[in-house]
């Protein structure tokens, strides 16, 4: 239960990062403005370590050492991965709907 609250944890604290990235590129004026292609890239790229990152340090820091509780733990971690991995475009989704007149409205 524990990792499946971390991995949203996780998947909120990517979802930060995407958008105080995204807040921190500027607007570029002419008629082919290159800012959105970067921060939609941005958003892709934190969806890619997302959960690229969250497994590795799962494995590394969360482990259990005991043998019954590894196999439990090793059998919920990619569920929990991919959960965060959809609610990290989820979130991404509403969140690039919701400010769709901003910066973070490039996402998708």
């Amino acid at each position: 239960m524990t990792t499946y609250i971390i991995s949203v944890i996780f998947a909120a604290l990517m979802i930060l990062i995407s958008a105080l990235i995204s807040s921190a590129i500027k607007y570029e004026g002419g008629a082919h403005p290159k800012d959105p292609k970067k921060r939609k890239m941005w958003f892709w790229t934190f969806a890619i370590l997302n959960p690229l990152l969250f497994f590795t340090l799962s494995l590394l820091l969360l482990a259990p050492a005991d043998q019954a509780e590894h196999d439990d733990f090793m059998s919920a971690l990619p569920i929990a991965t991919a959960i965060g991995f959809v609610l990290y475009i989820v979130l991404g989704f509403v969140m690039s709907k919701l400010f769709k007149n901003g910066k973070i409205g490039n996402w998708f």
